[in-house]
């Protein structure tokens, strides 16, 4: 098997470093979370999910009063009309579901 070297990492580390630049749009800086009141304190999952409707399922086992927030750029903001309407809509099936 052969090994590796130090030139052999820096190309490596060089690889990949041109491909994050090269499809930055496949790593967007929006992604969702969610969060929820433990002991008079905010907590998340702390968890970086790709769609509303994934954090939403990662809540699912949460204590009740969870709530899904966006987080853009680094920094937390709600759900936009579109982003709310799919968590409500999941809420709602699973409600009626039951």
């Amino acid at each position: 098997m052969p090994t590796m070297d130090a030139s052999d990492n820096d190309l490596v580390v060089e690889i990949f470093g041109t491909l994050n630049l090269r499809f930055k749009h496949l790593n967007p800086s929006v992604y969702y979370e969610v969060g929820w009141d433990e002991s008079f304190c905010l907590v998340s999952c702390m968890h970086k999910h790709a769609t509303p409707l994934e954090a939403t399922r990662c809540g699912m086992t949460k204590p009740a009063g969870r709530f899904v927030f966006a987080v853009e750029g680094g920094k937390l903001r709600a759900l936009g009309p579109d982003e709310d309407d799919v968590v409500n809509r999941f809420r709602f099936k699973r409600a009626t579901s039951a």
